[in-house]
């Protein structure tokens, strides 16, 4: 299934909750749609996650995702879901750094 969205390399350490717990896990790479976080954490197809965004010139954000894909014991995929404005657009800053 091909990407909706671009993503760019956006490397940041973050702390995700899941359906297992709490995880400090590492965004890889990020886009407008959805985001690739590296893992060894088991997560499941669907999957609902919660997580913290921080900008590197400042800030930090809520998001909730759901895992669209995972490769067991290297990561997932997740795609944001019922993104606000203020969401968006800490998202679009990103993108642009």
């Amino acid at each position: 299934m091909p990407r909706e969205n671009n993503r760019i390399e956006f490397r940041v350490d973050c702390v995700l909750e899941s359906s297992s717990g709490r995880h400090e896990v590492v965004i890889r790479d990020i886009g407008s749609g959805g985001c690739y976080i590296d893992s060894i954490i088991s997560v499941s197809i669907g999957e609902v996650i919660k997580f913290e965004l921080v900008h590197p010139n400042g800030g930090r954000l809520p998001f909730t995702g759901i895992v669209a894909y995972h490769f067991n014991g290297l990561g997932f995929g997740v795609r944001f879901t019922d993104l606000t404005n203020e969401q968006d657009l800490f998202l679009q800053r990103i993108l642009r750094i």
